[in-house]
């Protein structure tokens, strides 16, 4: 029995006198997790250099619009073998020239590596002082015998935070917390994975008001900005359901029997230290504080996302090419910072040991920045290899003569593998958009659909793709490695897509025939 609350000493956490080992960081890179990962990369690395070695170099013609936006312009493709070819140098330094300013897509690479280093720094020294596992206690103690409540309605804040604010990588320090959470409720880190970054992932896909993907793409397309919502907002039904159906029955079978979870030892060892049993709870005047503070900054994180929904979704001509997407992702970096030294400050940390504790936390996260480069030389290879244009040029080939059906569905895929070489979506949509929505028109393919297509390929690869940082990020930071990720998410992700397909084909042939 706990006879008092987290309590500091020695720059140490205790509960009492009768815990005297200390709790594992919350924030912390599974080094398995992480090599898994980096082999699954590195082998889209090798297919990305063969494909430049197998496939023609060619190239669509660029045009910019007013507000300096590039596109490609329509029937524009020429192979041309005199274009640059992928340069041993360039393959075997992908990871580090990736960073370089001038290359598109660099100031996003940057903004993830500044926010992993951030998420190490900030919670490793929030875990220091107790206020984590406080905060967890107090939620769990609040939602007492409501638990499965908890259980529903945390995914539909996660969805429509990616839904309606387009917020995804934003969410990524929140994972290790709800993962937390969700051991102290008797569930697994699959659990916690499932009803956070799955939740936000298909929220960002439905994309009810997303401004980063479905509102660039009807304003490139010349469709009223945000028109056509119903059909979104019953993706983010049917979205929402499937995902519980799954985690429902998954959660309770778990709680009944926990030796089932594929990722039981994992999160047994992670859970060492931690004293979930205990049902009592303490309250803290300092760490209430602190998480008052912590969760006021939290919102303005998620205000600031909202506020870039009224704001006009494309590039800041005072920024050159820094994307509104990269403005929103670098403010929230700073806001962490904010948020998770003030905390630490109100609990007692502060000084030499508050900067120890960030110095450690940056350091843990630190191999994943190595994983964050490689995963982004994979479109950097296919670049310099100049045959990006080339796939494009081959899949909208593939359309000529084909139904509206097909046509739809190879929309999906398109999308969907360009994932892999621009994780960006206004990025992808400020590409691609102008010519497959010209494509879709001529074809009897109705623009609204188009859009659509673009939205779930986008959003779904996120938590799909290993060529996705945030994604081998957030597993990183949990038990739960890449395959068994998918072992697990597939079956949700399947039915998801079979889902969304059948929407697609009600919006073409019923909602917009």
């Amino acid at each position: 029995m706990i006879k008092e609350g987290y309590v500091r000493k020695d720059a140490s956490l205790f509960v009492g006198a009768e815990r005297p080992k200390l709790p594992p960081r919350t924030i912390e890179v599974s080094k398995k997790a992480i090599l898994i990962s980096v082999v699954i990369v590195l082998v889209l690395v090798i297919a990305s250099i063969v494909l430049t070695q197998v496939l023609p170099r060619g190239a669509y013609e660029r045009g910019t619009d007013a507000d300096g936006n590039e596109y490609i312009v329509e029937d524009s493709y020429r192979e041309d073998e005199s274009l640059p070819s992928l340069k041993w140098w360039q393959a075997v330094f992908a990871p580090v020239l990736v960073l370089d300013p001038g290359m598109d897509g660099s100031l996003m690479v940057w903004a993830l590596i500044a926010l992993l280093l951030v998420i190490g720094a900030v919670f490793t020294a929030l875990d220091n002082t107790g206020v984590l596992v406080y905060m967890v206690e107090s939620l769990r103690n609040r939602f007492k015998g409501k638990k499965y409540v908890l259980l529903f309605l945390l995914p539909f804040a996660f969805m429509f935070l990616g839904s309606s604010a387009g917020m995804f990588e934003e969410l990524i320090p929140l994972v290790p917390v709800v993962v937390l959470l969700c051991y102290a409720l008797g569930w697994d880190a699959l659990v916690g994975l499932g009803i956070s970054v799955l939740a936000a992932c298909f929220g960002f896909a439905a994309g009810v008001v997303n401004p980063f993907t479905v509102g660039i793409s009807q304003n490139l397309m010349g469709i009223p900005m945000f028109s056509g919502i119903e059909m979104r907002l019953l993706t983010f039904v049917v979205a929402y359901i499937i995902l519980m159906a799954f985690i429902f029955p998954y959660a309770r079978r778990i709680e009944k029997k926990p030796q089932v979870s594929p990722v039981y030892l994992e999160d047994t060892h992670k859970k060492h230290g931690f004293d979930f049993a205990n049902t009592d709870f303490v309250y803290d005047e300092g760490k209430s504080k602190a998480l008052k503070w912590f969760a006021c900054w939290m919102l303005a994180v998620v205000g600031i996302a909202v506020l870039s929904i009224f704001i006009q979704p494309t590039y800041i001509p005072e920024l050159g090419d820094f994307a509104l997407a990269d403005y929103v992702l670098y403010i929230t970096v700073a806001i962490y910072v904010v948020a998770g030294i003030g905390a630490c400050v109100m609990c007692g940390l502060k000084g030499k040991a508050l900067f120890t504790q960030l110095a450690k936390g940056l350091v843990t996260l630190l191999p994943a920045v190595a994983m964050i480069l490689i995963a982004s030389g994979v479109r950097y290879i296919m670049e310099s290899g100049s045959v990006m244009d080339t796939i494009l040029y081959k899949v909208i080939a593939a359309c000529e003569g084909r139904s509206p059906a097909v046509i739809i569905l190879l929309v999906y895929l398109v999308i969907f593998v360009f994932e892999m070489f621009i994780p960006s979506g206004s990025a992808k949509a400020f590409l691609l958009m102008p010519m497959i929505g010209a494509m879709c028109s001529q074809l009897g393919v109705d623009g609204q659909v188009a859009v659509l297509a673009f939205a779930f390929g986008d959003g779904f690869a996120n938590v799909l793709l290993p060529t996705n940082a945030g994604l081998l990020l957030i597993l990183g930071m949990t038990t739960v490695n890449y395959p068994k990720w998918i072992r697990w998410s597939g079956p949700i992700q399947l039915t998801l897509f079979a889902a969304t397909v059948g929407i697609l084909m009600l919006a073409q042939y019923v909602i917009y025939a």
